[in-house]
């Protein structure tokens, strides 16, 4: 009884701790989403506005190539992150 009770408490620990894993990643993306956001958001609808809605790696894509267009927050932050050169 004692070794079965033991063995479902480790099961209840080890997937607590994978939710907890699991919803790190989810939220360091969030906090890097909202940072694009305020670096980039004014460039999205400024330089980009046709791309809105067409995903991440659209907007990406125009960011790129219109690099000498984007405002010094957009650049500074797509430069960052290694997705400008």
């Amino acid at each position: 009884m004692v070794q079965s009770r033991t063995k479902f408490l480790a099961v209840i620990a080890l997937s607590i701790s994978t939710l907890l894993m699991a919803s790190a990643p989810s939220q360091a993306q969030d906090d890097m989403r909202a940072r694009g956001d305020r670096a980039c958001g004014h460039d999205a609808k400024r330089v980009c506005k046709k791309f809105n809605g067409q995903g991440d790696m659209a907007m990406l894509g125009c960011f790129q190539q219109n690099k000498v267009r984007l405002s010094r927050s957009c650049s500074k932050f797509l430069t960052g992150i290694g997705q400008l050169h």
